[in-house]
């Protein structure tokens, strides 16, 4: 999972917000969003049957050509929902999303780990 955390998430996400100016329902509505894409576009995956690449993708492997695809397919979801919900630019919209996926699919990828242990 920690392949997912950038060691400078912080600042990025830091000087992001204070370059984009937006304010913190926004940004709080922007995690939400991209929560709910994450879940929905991995849900959707695997009932395509594109487990192997979602397990890949989980287990902090993104780099492999089905891995790419899929985190490139994402990122273009989330910009589009966060563009149309939240009204955003579109250079915003595809910062946020560059920023906050890989924080948001560590934590939907340790969720999921920490069920299926249990």
């Amino acid at each position: 999972m920690r392949t997912f955390f950038p060691k400078t998430a912080p600042e990025k996400l830091h000087a992001l917000l204070a370059w984009s100016k937006l304010r913190q329902e926004q940004l709080t509505e922007a995690v939400s969003v991209t929560k709910d894409t994450v879940t929905e576009f991995l849900m959707r995956q695997i009932e395509r049957g594109n487990w192997k690449e979602v397990q890949e993708v989980l287990r902090g492997k993104p780099m492999t050509k089905a891995g790419k695809f899929l985190l490139e397919e994402l990122r273009d979801s989330v910009a589009t929902k966060l563009i149309v919900r939240l009204g955003l630019r579109k250079v915003i919209a595809v910062g946020l999303a560059v920023v906050l996926l890989p924080l948001i699919f560590a934590k939907v990828a340790g969720q999921l780990m920490s069920k299926v242990r249990q």
